[in-house]
């Protein structure tokens, strides 16, 4: 584990994949595992980065976002809550902040509430190149029950829009972890994605994955 102080309420950890190997966790059990499980490695943290940084948040009400890296690590931002002010139980974010973000309470939410919540909202990724979005698609299983839209940026470079409709939970939770291998989480912001449909050129409005797997293959 790698810590960061941002202030005296809050701090960054990278997690590796040594780390995740010790406490027997993985992305996915953020979203499908017990609760318990997650409340057990931020206690861990939580007392390492008081060791290593000297931020004390131990008894505080905690606010936890999640980032997959592109190199398989996990990026994990912890805070007081008092330091963010969420006002809600679990906040889902996607975005350039976290890919998941809930507070950790005396009553832990279940795994059921934080699927349901982070999983309902329009998420962006952005490609440096159309060679990587056609390498992505290329790969990728048929994504029925997923809508997407390939949008060129004003920056050039080239972003998803992806929207679960009707897939299983776990199905969305994997091809995220696939679609991260290829991309990067630029945010799930209503007004962001709006100004980037609006300032952007859409180069396809709908079912791009799979127009875009069919063109590849």
């Amino acid at each position: 584990m790698k810590f960061r102080k941002i202030s005296d309420n809050k701090f960054q950890c990278i997690l590796y994949q040594e780390d995740m190997k010790n406490f027997n966790i993985t992305i996915e059990d953020f979203l499908h595992s017990d609760p318990e499980k997650i409340h057990d490695l931020l206690e861990t943290v939580v007392e390492e980065a008081y060791e290593q940084i000297g931020v004390d948040i131990a008894g505080n009400v905690m606010s936890l976002q999640l980032v997959p890296q592109p190199n398989h690590t996990l990026l994990l931002t912890v805070s007081s809550r008092q330091e963010d002010a969420i006002p809600d139980l679990i906040r889902p974010v996607i975005g350039e902040e976290g890919v998941n973000t809930f507070q950790v309470a005396e009553e832990i939410p279940t795994a059921d509430e934080i699927v349901k919540q982070a999983l309902s909202i329009p998420v962006v990724f952005r490609f440096e190149s159309l060679k990587d979005v056609e390498r992505f698609c290329s790969v990728s299983k048929k994504t029925r029950g997923i809508e997407s839209k390939l949008v060129k940026g004003e920056d050039y470079g080239f972003y998803m829009i992806i929207i679960r409709k009707s897939c299983s939970e776990r199905a969305f939770v994997s091809f995220i972890a696939n679609i991260l291998e290829y991309s990067d989480i630029y945010t799930s912001k209503e007004l962001e994605i709006e100004y980037l449909k609006e300032h952007g050129k859409v180069l396809l409005e709908k079912n791009a994955i799979n127009t875009i797997k069919k063109y590849c293959g």
